[in-house]
């Protein structure tokens, strides 16, 4: 077995928010030594997170974003940088709030894997920003050029700028009709009231679609070449019509892309082979397990937000113990790690659903609720072939509407160690211990100290007698219904 020798540098941040007094920062970084992995399935770009508040509902102002860590340095600085100026805004936002105010913030940045090769590297960057009411959603876009260490602008693909007023004018026109039918579907409003509208957005229509890299700073394209575009809520017209997206077929803009970069846009992705897959994940016939919790005193733990940077060492820890644990992933991330997952439902571990990119899902519409569990049921089915099976809403928050809509179980926890609060090993170990018989235990895979601390609370629970085993071996024996909340075995 291929062994890799990596070196990983983590920096997380913990922020304890309280509603009565500001929340104060407490930043802590450390850097792993360099140590060898003989696993087989590992990432070349890994999701690194900063987590403020906790996963519960107690909390006002919360902040969970994700960023890559690559290979390459001078990408990891941009990204951290770009990171660090997100959380910046969030402090100010939270300084500058009112101690009074009845809803809190809620900021989050998740990112895709849009292109990898030797040559490029792309992501795609949807930050979604909520003051207490409606989430706004911005895009960026960061592409790479890896020989030349440097960050592509928009201008640099569609070279010289001729070329790029010639896509600008024609994504105008697309902006245009998406506006003209957006206006269309509005109620109300006479032809007078259209036209008077239309004619006032017009120098914000010219200013938004103008050929500056300011105004193009987010777009993806597809495996067959297709070019999406993004524009933020009020770059091109009033709120109302909120984030306009357009697209391209490639006949329409190839020959206006600079001759370095013409592959760019038609690079087939690498998939992540899957074949190791069990046929019998993919069947609906009930699993058996050696351990009989009906019999026999078990503790479930289940690891939220990954995979991250640190799952691949945890799955070293559970490996070598023996035990096995539920991952409830986030479908982004997911998305980016895919051999990490895979390897992880590989050696037994069940990888549960935790939304496509943790946004509280009680505050969405029934149709945001469906994307951000059924894309990241898709993921996770496209990765590992088999179906999944639970579902855990991001902060444990849900309403009758989340339950009606989930078409899972919703699986949350007996125990909270507070390993998003305290990172300290020892600590977070102890609390761990205290689970109970047949009870779920929360932790979080992207914090180095919840890690280091899961070789001793396997041991303590092991010598209470207990069997540590997934959410499916916990439950075995009973059926689990869709939209009922089970917290523990009874």
């Amino acid at each position: 077995m291929k062994q890799i020798v990596y070196l990983l540098l983590i920096t997380l941040v913990s922020f304890g928010c309280k509603d009565s007094k500001k929340q104060e920062d407490i930043q802590k970084s450390s850097t792993i030594k360099l140590e060898k992995s003989v696993e087989d399935l590992t990432d070349s770009i890994q999701v690194k997170n900063i987590q403020i508040g906790s996963e519960t509902t107690a909390d006002k102002n919360r902040f969970h974003t994700s960023y890559p860590s690559t290979m390459y340095e001078f990408i990891n600085k941009h990204q951290e940088e770009f990171a660090q100026a997100y959380l910046q805004e969030f402090q100010s936002a939270v300084n500058n709030s009112r101690e009074e105010a009845v809803a809190g913030l809620d900021f989050g940045q998740h990112f895709e894997l849009i292109e990898s090769t030797p040559a490029t590297i792309g992501f795609l960057i949807e930050r979604y920003t909520s003051y207490g009411n409606n989430y706004d959603s911005q895009f960026f876009t960061h592409i790479y050029d890896i020989k030349e260490e440097k960050r592509l602008q928009f201008s640099a693909l569609f070279a010289p700028q001729e070329n790029f007023d010639k896509l600008a004018a024609l994504v105008k026109e697309k902006v245009k009709a998406a506006l003209q039918e957006k206006m269309n579907e509005m109620e109300g409003l006479t032809s007078s009231d259209k036209s008077t509208l239309w004619k006032n957005m017009q120098e914000q229509l010219d200013e938004g679609t103008m050929a500056t890299d300011k105004n193009y700073h987010a777009f993806t394209w597809d495996e067959s070449g297709n070019l999406s575009i993004y524009f933020d809520k009020y770059q091109v017209a009033s709120g109302d019509y909120g984030n306009i997206e357009i697209k391209l077929t490639p006949e329409l803009y190839k020959h206006l892309v600079t001759k370095k970069y013409q592959q760019l846009f038609h690079i087939q992705p690498e998939k992540v082979d899957t074949s190791g897959a069990s046929d019998e994940s993919l069947t609906t016939s009930p699993k058996t397990f050696e351990v009989d919790c009906s019999k026999v005193p078990c503790v479930a733990i289940t690891f939220d937000d990954g995979p991250a940077a640190r799952t691949s060492q945890l799955l070293d820890i559970l490996k070598q113990h023996e035990v096995k644990a539920t991952f409830f992933v986030l479908g982004k991330s997911a998305k980016v790690q895919k051999n990490t997952l895979l390897r992880a439902y590989k050696e037994g571990h069940q990888i549960g659903n935790h939304s496509w990119d943790h946004k509280d899902l009680k505050n969405l519409s029934e149709e945001e609720i469906g994307n951000q569990i059924f894309k990241t049921n898709d993921v996770i089915s496209e990765i590992t072939g088999a179906q999944t099976q639970v579902l855990r809403p991001p902060y444990g928050s849900f309403n009758q509407l989340v339950k009606n809509h989930a078409k899972l179980p919703i699986i949350l926890w007996n125990l909270d160690p507070l390993d998003w609060k305290d990172r300290n090993a020892e600590l977070v170990a102890n609390r761990m211990a205290e689970a109970q018989v047949n009870g779920i235990v929360l932790a979080h895979d992207i914090h180095k100290s919840t890690v280091e601390a899961i070789p001793e609370v396997i041991a303590k629970l092991k010598a209470k007698g207990y069997h540590l085993v997934t959410i499916d071996n916990l439950f075995a024996g009973q059926e689990l219904e869709d939209g009922k909340v089970y917290s523990r075995r009874h």
